[in-house]
């Protein structure tokens, strides 16, 4: 289905408070990038697992010294004959423990100079013996791991795409994330449930006058907006990378402002509130938050770079 389909799933999900990295890891990320550029063998090996939730995967990009900017990562591919040699360490990857396979981003041997013209897809069995995954002990809800690739042989049709093809596909594959719907669907869940524990204290009225609360659920109104123009963009195939950085700048930036603020307001005992019971939630989760997608400083030089150099975000796309 399109990516319309695939935004009102995010945002039901995240307006309901049901986590979703598996399924933005196995569908949007990994499985979008099968789609795009696997084989026919790729596709029906791994793509109807996927559909029916039997085959779940985790996206393998961050490295414990390259985060959003993947330029950096050290994780090689080298050839050997009609084979790829894995090595390397992946960090901060969500849900591993419960992935079958890993979508891995790797620098790939003579496929150019540039770093990110030498990186390459690839996808790795995630129980193999020359794969270690270890649990990263973290504040958010969500477990992370570190995995680590002893020198792991991979068959020639793990690859999906061509060597160094590997940036472009990462890029295309974050699209969706970075519109920043699922974040826009934390803030109003967040938001809504803050109003309701405030006024179930009668303390509503002095937080609005202290804290322009009416201001707030119409910045979150916004960046709803924003965020579904963002979809549209990439249905249509006008989203530039400026504008994909505004609207996950701005959408999980306001996310975590509404979680700092409910914890300010509410505090911790309000875990026990049933007028809020994801305040809890809300403040573990809201640290990640500018770093999932890429982080806000990471957004912002996009954009910083994109307006400099005389464009508009949006230009494609009017």
């Amino acid at each position: 289905m399109s990516a319309y389909a695939a935004a009102v799933t995010a945002e039901e999900l995240a307006l309901h408070g049901v986590p979703d990295s598996v399924r933005v890891n196995t569908i949007d990320n990994a499985g979008a990038t099968i789609l795009a550029a696997g084989s026919d063998e790729q596709r029906r090996r791994y793509c109807p697992g996927m559909a029916a939730g039997e085959t779940v995967f985790s996206v393998l990009f961050t490295e414990p010294h390259a985060g959003s900017d993947l330029g950096g990562i050290t994780t090689t591919a080298v050839p050997m004959g009609d084979s790829w040699r894995i090595t390397g360490t992946k960090s901060w990857n969500a849900r591993t423990s419960r992935a079958q396979f890993g979508i891995c981003a790797a620098r790939t041997q003579g496929h150019g100079d540039h770093s990110y013209a030498a990186t390459g897809l690839f996808i790795v069995p995630l129980d193999h013996p020359r794969v270690q995954v270890e649990p990263i002990r973290t504040f958010n809800p969500e477990q992370f791991f570190s995995v680590r690739f002893d020198e792991l042989v991979l068959p020639p049709d793990a690859l999906v795409g061509k060597p160094g093809q590997g940036w472009s596909l990462v890029a295309e594959a974050l699209g969706l994330e970075r519109t920043g719907i699922c974040f826009a669907g934390r803030a109003r869940r967040w938001f809504d449930q803050l109003v309701a524990g405030l006024r179930a204290r009668g303390e509503l009225a002095r937080a609005e006058d202290e804290h322009g609360l009416g201001r707030l659920d119409a910045e979150i109104r916004s960046s709803r907006l924003l965020a579904w123009r963002a979809v549209q963009g990439v249905v249509e195939g006008g989203l530039n990378a400026a504008a994909a950085a505004a609207a996950k700048w701005w959408t999980s930036e306001l996310a975590q402002r509404v979680a700092w603020l409910a914890w300010e307001l509410l505090g911790p005992a309000a875990d026990r509130d049933a007028h809020f019971p994801d305040l809890a939630l809300a403040a573990r989760e809201a640290p990640g938050l500018t770093l999932a997608a890429g982080t806000s400083e990471i957004q912002l030089t996009t954009m910083a770079t994109d307006l400099l150099d005389g464009g508009d975000p949006w230009e494609e796309q009017n």
